[in-house]
């Protein structure tokens, strides 16, 4: 059991499990250095999958 809250998107603010683990919904994305980078310069929290998905297309990764 772990002691993570429901969050939301920081983009967007859709609902998102982020656990911190392999449980996340993230977890088997393939996130490029570049986006991961962005992503944590620019956000306060985490993103969606589909967040992170888009910013992957949009950035041409």
């Amino acid at each position: 059991m772990n002691n993570y809250e429901m969050q939301t998107c920081d983009n967007c603010g859709d609902g998102i499990n982020c656990y911190g683990d392999l449980t996340c919904e993230c977890a088997n994305l393939q996130i490029p250095e570049k986006i991961s980078d962005y992503i944590g310069a620019t956000f306060d929290r985490c993103l969606c999958r589909c967040c992170i998905q888009k910013l992957i297309v949009e950035m041409g990764e």
